[in-house]
């Protein structure tokens, strides 16, 4: 037994096991695929039925369910009162209710777009300030996530932590703070060049690059949203009343404005924002620029040319639907290029975690006797992603640069994390908050003999692995496994490369 398990370490961390990039995966396998990028994964009966309606089906069906259910699973409620400093006694809850969410609501499809909004428009704690803004804001991203582009734009561009985030807030004045139109322009819409439509730069007559915007736009747009303001209620701990975002008239710069290439008759009533933002996406660049960020989380870091040019066609196409991201993100999962970035992007630290509680029976222990999830935010901080805190505008990283969040601290981090998730047993500790729920998982499996383990740990983590690891697991796990083998098998297969790929 000791050899084989000497024998499947050096297998599983050895650099000779590193998966091939952009495979193309078999029926099975490209389910699997699907489930990983527009999902948190998921069991292999959840593959099997998927296998048997088609991935158009499941796609129209998760497009379908935010309207025609309750998509919400958080396990905790939000506070509604105050500490007698003005706190809330417990700040974590509202972070902890958005992982909750992630890693439980049958709306998997809309979670996974919720995670991307989130990156896309990165907001920190740490200059928002209450975390119950954070909450509201995730909410509202939620909501819009597969609605229409503009829409979400201009949701997010009055939300108060984005005032607050990017300097908008009791912004006045013909001197604006110009933090929030440079941004809304550069990151949020339409980038720093201008593009054609299958994602290649616009260049002028001496082949330089043709900018999007100059800093008149910049100071022009900054003057245009001024007059919003976030309002407290000092005294209300209710997160969802106590704050709103106020218009001040007096505070809005009532002058003349010019930006791309024309006046602007932008209104003074309260909808300048609204204004502006419609503006900022009709620019002809906005498509190709989003369209290609997409497909850099979802697909591939490289997309091609002719793949960015379908898909822009269909956000164009869509341009006023109220479904319109939803109708991209059909287009992006249904086009043949789709299965050709199998295993070739590095799982997100929060694509890790939460994973593993959906393709295995995962839990998170409730109220009153754990904090559930509690586990997982400081989990996810040594893995450099605690959802609430991105360290820039920029977010965790730029698209098209997963890999830059693997480094020495997050590989070595990484196996204490997985540990920490394993060994968590509800049964021996009740406030295990967050867990791998052994005995669920001999259920469902339904034997206890170690050939349906292997197949079923291997299926739900690796897509199947290879032939040699199946042999190597099955001699680790020996001829009636225990508890502890399970989790120490588990354990293996989630340090191994083909984990920490989607």
């Amino acid at each position: 037994m000791l050899g084989s398990r000497v024998a499947l370490t050096a297998l599983l961390l050895g650099t000779a096991w590193l998966p091939a990039a952009a495979q193309t995966p078999p029926a099975r396998n490209q389910v699997q695929h699907l489930l990983r990028r527009f999902a948190f994964s998921a069991p292999p009966e959840t593959v099997t039925a998927v296998i048997g309606t088609g991935i158009p089906a499941w796609l129209a069906a998760q497009v379908a369910l935010p309207a025609s259910i309750d998509c919400s699973a958080e396990i905790e409620t939000p506070p509604t009162a105050l500490a007698s400093n003005g706190s809330y006694v417990d700040s974590n809850v509202f972070e902890r209710m958005v992982m909750q969410h992630m890693a439980f609501t049958p709306c998997q499809l809309q979670a996974k777009m919720e995670l991307h909004w989130l990156d896309h428009f990165a907001v920190g704690l740490q200059t928002v300030g209450d975390p119950a803004l954070m909450y509201h804001y995730a909410h509202t991203i939620r909501a819009n996530a597969l609605g229409n582009f503009t829409t979400l734009m201009i949701a997010i561009a009055q939300e108060p932590a984005m005032l607050i985030w990017l300097n908008n807030n009791y912004n006045s004045g013909p001197v604006a703070n110009e933090n929030f139109a440079r941004e809304a322009m550069q990151l949020y819409t339409m980038g720093l060049y201008k593009l054609n439509d299958d994602g290649s730069t616009v260049l002028d007559a001496n082949k330089n690059p043709v900018a999007t915007y100059g800093q008149p736009e910049v100071q022009e747009l900054a003057k245009a949203m001024t007059g919003y303001y976030v309002n407290y209620d000092g005294g209300n701990g209710n997160p969802e009343t106590r704050f709103s975002v106020q218009y001040n008239q007096y505070a809005h710069y009532a002058g003349a404005l010019k930006f791309f290439g024309k006046a602007q008759a932008v209104p003074t009533d309260g909808s300048a924002i609204a204004y502006v933002i419609g503006l900022l996406c009709k620019q002809s660049s906005v498509a190709p620029f989003m369209v290609t960020e997409l497909l850099q989380r979802f697909v591939t870091e490289h997309p091609s040319a002719a793949y960015i040019g379908r898909v822009v066609a269909v956000w164009r196409k869509a341009e006023r639907a109220p479904d319109q991201l939803a109708q991209v993100v059909t287009a992006i999962a249904n086009d043949p290029e789709f299965a050709g970035g199998y295993h070739a992007m590095a799982k997100q630290p929060a694509e890790l975690l939460i994973d593993v509680l959906r393709a295995l029976p995962g839990g998170m222990t409730p109220p009153p006797n754990a904090q559930p999830g509690s586990s997982v935010q400081w989990e996810l901080s040594s893995l450099g992603q605690q959802l609430f805190y991105p360290p820039s505008v920029f977010s965790f990283y730029r698209p098209g640069a997963v890999q830059t969040t693997i480094n020495t601290s997050f590989v070595l981090n990484r196996t204490g994390v997985f540990a920490n998730m394993v060994n968590a047993d509800p049964v021996q500790n009740p406030s295990a908050d967050t867990f791998i729920d052994i005995a669920a998982l001999r259920t469902r499996i339904g034997a206890a003999r170690p050939g349906p383990i292997r197949d079923y740990l291997l299926d739900a983590l690796l897509d199947g692995g290879t032939p040699a690891l199946s042999t190597l697991l099955g001699g680790f796990l020996g001829a009636t496994p225990s508890d502890n083998q399970i989790r120490g098998a588990i354990w293996l297969l989630l340090n191994t490369p083909d984990y920490a790929v989607n």
